[in-house]
């Protein structure tokens, strides 16, 4: 029921209807109707810019991301329109984003998509890599 309200604001709206009408109508704060057509639009616009993703032939592409992460990644590539193959060249791993895990997850699924997995940091060693290293031949104290 909220979803079809919420549809029915974002209509009534574009066709020229005020907010405060909507908000005696539904018994809710001109605010929150302004709030509810605001949501409702970014969300159809997101679902055309999907579609439009999938139609384009360059699979992933930008579209794909949301727009901090398109933006995040924008700048960690230098340049506006980037592929996986440009964020592989800097360095696909966890230390070069500084973002938080959701955004870090949004990244890897993106890449993903496109075959490619973040790489271990070049001049790190893994827990195991450290154990199996000998220091250059220093033994173990007595």
């Amino acid at each position: 029921m909220t979803e079809d309200r919420n549809r029915e604001i974002l209509r009534r709206r574009r066709h020229g209807e005020t907010f405060s009408a909507m908000a005696r109508e539904y018994g809710v704060s001109v605010p929150r109707v302004r709030q509810i057509f605001e949501r409702e639009e970014k969300k159809e616009q997101r679902q055309q810019e999907l579609a439009e993703a999938n139609r384009r032939p360059d699979q992933p592409n930008l579209l794909h991301l949301e727009w901090p992460l398109r933006a995040m990644l924008a700048d960690f590539c230098d340049k506006a329109e980037f592929t996986p193959d440009d964020v592989e060249k800097r360095g696909f791993w966890r230390s070069n984003f500084s973002c938080d895990n959701a955004a870090w997850r949004g990244v890897v699924k993106w890449m993903a998509l496109a075959g490619k997995e973040p790489a271990k940091p070049p001049y790190k060693w893994t827990i195991e890599e450290w154990h199996e290293h000998n220091f250059g031949g220093a033994g173990k104290r007595p």
